[in-house]
């Protein structure tokens, strides 16, 4: 099995990438960091099984000359999903975030209404949303319900 993980924090993509291991050791993964380096990836290989991606993620990657990576994009997860529908690419794609509530006022929206959202919008490449919270371990055994879904 070959995953995308498009995630920007470190601490993050150490803890599912060590899931995935001890879960699917033969698995191999390839990480993107930002937004465009993840569309990138999409379309350099749309050969991956499952794509791990990250909501809220900065433009692009973190550099010396700029260490934010650029303005963060609340939705950047969503315009990628937009991006694939967009050019016919159906990887199989599974939300992991840490945030319960995405935008600002007055576009504010939370978890459970963005899920619905992607599911409407971008069914069927768009399974499912997982709320990663390092403290808690629930967040794998719905991680891995999900890709377990799509062996």
């Amino acid at each position: 099995m070959k995953i995308l993980l498009i995630e920007d924090d470190e601490e993050k993509t150490e803890k599912i990438l060590d899931f995935i291991e001890e879960k699917y050791p033969s698995t191999k993964v390839e990480v993107a960091r930002s937004f465009n380096a993840g569309l990138r990836a999409i379309i350099k290989a749309s050969s991956s099984d499952i794509l791990l991606l990250d909501m809220s993620m900065p433009n692009f990657n973190t550099t010396d000359e700029d260490p934010s990576g650029g303005a963060p994009e609340h939705f950047a997860g969503r315009e990628i999903l937009a991006q694939m529908k967009l050019r016919g690419i159906q990887i199989p794609t599974i939300v992991i975030t840490m945030f319960d509530l995405f935008g600002e006022n007055p576009d504010k929206i939370s978890f459970s209404q963005l899920e619905q959202q992607l599911r409407t919008m971008y069914a069927p490449t768009f399974l499912g949303m997982v709320y990663y919270n390092s403290g808690q371990e629930g967040w794998k055994n719905s991680l891995g319900s999900l890709i377990n879904k799509i062996q």
